[in-house]
């Protein structure tokens, strides 16, 4: 089978997708953005019922479902390739005024180190195009053969003359080893987006807890720009993990927003202190300093993203003191499909 049938309920649209493509895949490609987060199997976002049709996963069913929901016809689109023609109900997410997902050339503007492995990348689109995004959601950069690398936009809506990502390098990544070793400035690249459900719900009266782990801070820096740049004045508190201060890259920078903005709280915490090291803060898990500091959680909103592991722990944790799944949003930072195919066949001792 070369390609399959996919109708999506209840909008009735109907798409084509590879026999070795993901049904996420197929729908990104199309421009649609279908709820998802990790794209890795674990988060289960993309979780959505195959009403008819067969699917498969070929490394296996996926750590993100249960046996007992893959039996009731549920099935995670970021792993699940088409056996036949599909039918799948999806979760509409869509905010009301969401921008269209968009495919762009652009050009790299400007690089600069912000840590020894993460390049601040600023990338500037035609003049041309418009580009309107949600602040907390990422952009696709487009690499051969249809893969994909997903980065955060670090920047606001209202200062988006450039695009600005945290790109973290990744010992023997595709992407970001030509990014560190040889991508210069003006470097031509195409991306796709905006993309993810992982924006700031205004609406919302609650104040908000802001968490996030390594450049799982790009996303959440666009969120506390968006809201106090704009006037937005309820109670924000952000923690920002870290496995040393080094990591912690724009640590000078927070602290002065919280001198001018007296709504933001600000706490870093570092996992480990290593030997030599001068730090007087919190030291231990990002999220159980949250929960030190807020063991009731009720009347808050969380917004987390970051490594798969910490995002889990909150989703774990976190309801237990009383956060209900509506209050909590995450976007998991996990490797790209391809990465993890790559990773799991070498776990195998497979060739990929």
């Amino acid at each position: 089978m070369a390609y399959a049938r996919l109708t999506l309920l209840p909008s009735q649209q109907v798409l084509t997708i590879g026999a070795d493509e993901t049904v996420l895949d197929a729908a990104l490609r199309a421009g649609l953005n279908l709820p998802h987060s990790c794209k890795g199997g674990h988060c289960a976002a993309c979780r959505a019922r195959v009403v008819e049709g067969l699917v498969d996963y070929p490394d296996g069913r996926p750590p993100g479902i249960t046996v007992d929901e893959e039996r009731a016809g549920y099935a995670l689109l970021c792993e699940a390739r088409a056996r036949s023609d599909l039918i799948v109900e999806i979760r509409q997410i869509a905010h009301a005024d969401q921008a269209e997902v968009k495919s762009l050339p652009c050009r790299i503007e400007h690089m600069e180190p912000l840590a020894a492995d993460v390049m601040q990348v600023l990338l500037r689109l035609p003049a041309v195009e418009s580009f309107q995004f949600e602040a907390g959601q990422y952009i696709d950069i487009m690499l051969p053969g249809s893969r994909r690398r997903s980065f955060s936009l670090a920047n606001p809506p209202h200062d988006a003359k450039l695009l600005e990502l945290h790109i973290r390098r990744v010992k023997g990544g595709e992407f970001t080893e030509q990014l560190f070793l040889g991508m210069r400035e003006r470097t031509l690249l195409r991306i796709e987006g905006p993309l993810g459900q992982f924006w700031f719900r205004e609406e919302s009266p609650r104040p908000a807890l802001l968490v996030g782990g390594g450049t799982g801070y790009a996303p959440l820096r666009s969120m506390m720009r968006h809201l106090l740049e704009r006037g937005d004045r309820r109670p924000l508190h952000f923690y920002w993990g870290a496995q040393s201060a080094e990591d912690l890259y724009e640590y000078r920078r927070v602290r002065d927003w919280t001198r001018i903005y007296p709504n933001l709280e600000f706490t870093p915490v570092l996992s480990a202190l290593r030997p030599g090291t001068r730090w007087t803060g919190r030291v231990g898990l990002v999220h159980e300093a949250v929960l030190e500091d807020f063991p009731a959680l009720a009347a808050f909103d969380v917004y987390t993203a970051g490594p798969p592991a910490m995002v889990e722990a909150i989703r774990e944790s976190f309801p237990r003191h009383g956060l209900s799944p509506e209050q909590l949003f995450f976007d998991s930072f996990d490797y790209a499909p391809d990465v993890l195919a790559k990773l799991r066949a070498a776990a195998r001792g497979a060739t990929p």
